[in-house]
């Protein structure tokens, strides 16, 4: 008898204190069963920074199977939109063409479903030559071996508009034995260092380390746009874009200061990410921005004054709600 009523007694104590921690402990978002990052080709900068990403989710998010795929600007851009990957890394100019439609990729769907989680560094239209090059100017590339990438990429298209506002096609730069070869990136930097190639022509990271190898071999300068060619192609192509001027030093043969077009590279998430997860993505990368920054020496660019800033696409409610939080400023989408 005396058991019975202890035992009646222990489990109605024991309904009590689960009650009470039922009510009194708070509710906490659940992680995500996969959290799939599209970075880049493999040993690319992408790639790196996806992987330095990764650890920090996987810190934030340990119930979680964390993965990083290959990818890039615009590959990532797509799988993020069709839900194959969940975050990813892009550029604004790259967000931008997509969000129109221009891609040669999206000209049916454009993509709008993506939102902005966190600025991470600027690229820019780069055109590489040898510092000893008599190449300095657009003009000069008439009749030259020339790289600028693939049909159907970021640097091809902007290449081609790039030389729109210059009256110039493909075709131009073709004539006296010039050729415009469609090379990867690693095929086109490593002619370029080997001389086979007289200029190289990317929307690149700067100062971006492969360049910074290939100057091992030979000093490297950038070529300085046209200031009225520059305003020409941010009025007809320039969503996502602005006017940037490369510094003296960038690059070893770079001893005068190059104007160019710059754009910015973020990181976002499709629109249907619950806020919450989005909220811990920023907050997980912000919280730990000097062991982040330690994956690459672009990531250094992140800071109050720029996380925010720099996104084409809208910046997602979880990501807003964090910035808010930490008084980290947010360029309001420019949607065009």
């Amino acid at each position: 008898m005396t058991y019975s009523l202890n035992r009646r007694a222990l489990l109605a104590a024991s309904g009590a204190l689960a009650a009470a921690i039922t009510f009194a402990t708070p509710s906490f978002a659940e992680d995500p069963a996969f959290l799939n990052i599209g970075g880049g080709p493999s040993g690319g900068t992408f790639n790196v920074v996806a992987t330095g990403l990764g650890d920090l989710m996987r810190a934030e998010f340990p119930d979680s199977i964390v993965g990083v795929q290959p990818g890039g600007s615009g590959p990532n851009l797509l799988r993020v939109a069709a839900g194959d990957a969940d975050i990813g890394i892009t550029s604004a100019s790259n967000a931008a063409d997509a969000w129109a439609g221009r891609d040669p990729a999206t000209p049916e769907a454009p993509i709008q479903n993506v939102r902005g989680l966190m600025t991470f560094f600027p690229s820019a239209i780069q055109i590489w030559v040898d510092a000893d090059s008599d190449i300095h100017s657009i003009e000069d590339l008439v009749g030259r071996q020339i790289s600028a990438g693939q049909p159907g990429q970021t640097s091809w298209n902007a290449f081609n508009n790039l030389l729109a506002v210059h009256g110039m096609t493909i075709e131009d730069l073709e004539a006296d034995g010039g050729q415009v070869h469609h090379l990867s990136w690693s095929e086109s930097q490593s002619a370029l260092r080997d001389g086979q190639l007289d200029a190289v022509m990317w929307v690149a990271l700067y100062p971006h380390s492969t360049v910074l190898a290939t100057e091992t071999a030979r000093e490297i300068r950038v070529l300085s746009l046209d200031e009225e060619r520059v305003a020409e192609y941010l009025e007809a192509h320039g969503a996502g874009f602005s006017a940037v001027t490369l510094p003296v030093g960038l690059y070893q043969g770079q001893t005068e200061p190059a104007l160019s077009v710059g754009t910015t590279t973020f990181l976002f998430a499709n629109d249907e990410m619950d806020d919450e997860t989005a909220y811990r993505v920023t907050s997980a990368i912000w919280n730990n921005l000097e062991r982040f920054q330690q994956t690459h020496a672009l990531l250094n660019y992140i800071e109050t004054e720029t996380a925010g800033r720099g996104m084409f696409v809208p910046i997602h409610p979880g990501a807003t709600r964090f910035f808010e939080e930490q008084g980290i400023p947010m360029d309001a989408p420019s949607l065009n």
